[in-house]
């Protein structure tokens, strides 16, 4: 019973995660031609930033708390662990003042979601290009 238990957290994170990393995915696409203060306005003040001939650099790391959930899955030799935690760094680029590209370097023990800590960075934009509450050109 306890291993059916584990089995049926670890699918739900897994699923959890896959659907958060097609967000990330979504907003690596949906963002560019944002207005540099519709970002700030739906991601709010980089981490960091930098300018180059490229143009400007805006970066927002995510570290999530220390809690969440971790159980070992067994499989087919050895067990695989299955945490819902993980880190991210999101880079947009900016030319003119709109986004012209976006970066993610993820860490995540989940295979197949290496973004999906990135979402939470890129969906609040969403939220608002689907509102039409901003505008990308």
């Amino acid at each position: 019973m306890r291993s059916l238990l584990v089995v049926a957290l670890a699918l739900a994170v897994a699923s959890c995660s896959a659907r958060d990393s097609a967000v990330a995915e979504d907003g690596r696409e949906r963002l560019v031609g944002l207005r540099a203060d519709d970002l700030r306005l739906c991601a709010g003040v980089p981490n960091l930033t930098a300018s180059s001939p490229g143009g400007e650099f805006w970066t927002y790391d995510r570290t999530p708390p220390a809690s969440g959930v971790s159980a070992p899955v067994p499989v087919i030799g050895g067990s695989l662990s299955v945490a819902a935690g993980s880190t991210c760094r999101v880079t947009f680029q900016l030319v003119d003042g709109r986004v012209t590209r976006i970066g993610y370097s993820a860490e995540s023990a989940l295979p197949l979601s290496q973004n999906a800590a990135c979402a939470p960075v890129v969906q609040g934009c969403l939220g608002m290009v689907d509102r039409q509450q901003v505008r990308r050109e």
